[in-house]
Parts: C-alpha cells; sequence; structure tokens
C-alpha cells in the first residue's frame, strides 16, 4: 500500500472529499438503465492534461505518469496512473467507492482487448486497483487514442470512464516534476473548484431570494 502514496496522497489520487458528491451519486444509477452507462458527462469542462511526477524514494527514482477524468462539475471522478519504480511498472486505476469489489476494473484502449485489473483498497472517496504492467502495454497506451475504465455499479451494470491518451507519449517520454510541484498544482485545482461551487451556491441562494419576494 506503501506505493500508492509514496509520492504524495495529493498527487497519486483523487481529491476525494472534493468528489465524494459526485462518486455516490453514480450509486443511483437504476438496473433496469441501459446496460452501458457512460460515467457524468465532462462536455463543458476541460479535462486535466497528462502529468509526470518524479521524486526520490530510498535513494531510487519513481516516477507516476496520470490523467484525471471529471464530471461535468469538474470534479474528478477516475484516475488512470502508471507507476515506474526502476524496472517495474504498475497500473493504477482509481474509480468511485460505489464499485462491486469482486470484479475489479476492466481496462481497454481503442478496440483492443479488455485487461483486468483487481482492487486493492476501498477507502470512503475511492476504490483503488493496481496491477503490473510490461513495455508491450506502455507502447499501445503510446498507439492509442482512448482507453476506457470500466467499473459495475451496485446493480452489477458496467459503468465507463473514457480518458484521452493525446499527449501520454510526450509527457511519458518527457521530464517529470517534483512533487511540490505537483502538490502546488493540486492544491490551484482544488482552490479553484471551491471558488466554483461557492459561486454556484451563491447563486441558487440569490435565484431563491428572488423568487420568495415575488
Amino acid at each position: 500500500m506503501a506505493l500508492k502514496r509514496s509520492l504524495s496522497s495529493n498527487v497519486a489520487s483523487l481529491a476525494a472529499g472534493a468528489a465524494f458528491a459526485t462518486f455516490a451519486a453514480l450509486a443511483a444509477i437504476p438496473a433496469q438503465a441501459q446496460d452501458q452507462q457512460q460515467a457524468p458527462a465532462a462536455a463543458a469542462v476541460e479535462q486535466p492534461e497528462w502529468e509526470k511526477v518524479c521524486g526520490n524514494i530510498n535513494d531510487n527514482q519513481e516516477c507516476h505518469i496520470s490523467r484525471k477524468r471529471l464530471a461535468a462539475t469538474g470534479q474528478p471522478i477516475a484516475q488512470f496512473l502508471v507507476i515506474e519504480r526502476g524496472d517495474k511498472k504498475l497500473l493504477q486505476v482509481a474509480v468511485p467507492p460505489v464499485a462491486l469489489i469482486q470484479p475489479g476494473v476492466q481496462v481497454k484502449i481503442d478496440d483492443g482487448e479488455a485487461s483486468g485489473v483487481k482492487y486493492v483498497v476501498c477507502t470512503p472517496g475511492e476504490c483503488l486497483a493496481l496491477g503490473e504492467i510490461n513495455d508491450d502495454f506502455i507502447s499501445r497506451l503510446k498507439r492509442g487514442g482512448n482507453v476506457v475504465i470500466t467499473m459495475l455499479n451496485p446493480q452489477g451494470k458496467p459503468v465507463n470512464f473514457d480518458i484521452s491518451l493525446v499527449g501520454f507519449t510526450a509527457t511519458y517520454d518527457g521530464p517529470g516534476i517534483d512533487p511540490e510541484q505537483a502538490r502546488a498544482r493540486q492544491q490551484r485545482l482544488e482552490d479553484e473548484l471551491k471558488r466554483k461551487a461557492d459561486e454556484a451556491r451563491q447563486r441558487l441562494l440569490d435565484l431563491q431570494q428572488q423568487s420568495s419576494t415575488q
């Protein structure tokens, strides 16, 4: 478990507290809905770019290459993370904590065959799946255009999180930023999310006040 949090809990995981409401909403997807559900749309939200964070762990360099999937509210709802530690490569996937645990998640690159990844831990904010990957998997990510993460909701229905692979190769092959820079960037994103949430709440209060005076 230490590996998943080794660089920074803010870097390696989703902003669990901010995303919890969005995560919980997925539990409400009805069983009689269509078989293949898409995660909350993010058409109006600019998705984060790929990010590479590198730091030294016990005198050995470790790099995390990741991209998050945001909901329309701007809150993170999934994360795709490649961990490189020496010659070892791992894939960590974070999804909402309303997933069925036993099946794990499925990861599919474009129209290729889906790969299963088992959950290793669930918290009130997220479920994390972790598995080993190889150079061939990295090559397919570099050639790919899109990766889809599929989890099962409590009704056993698939929920998809699509993440673009545009920019993955340049980020993977390029230099990484240090954890302190990543933490500062994460804090700015969280502050911006809070600001937008406060503005939306104030707009709602203003509308309610206008309605009550009419």
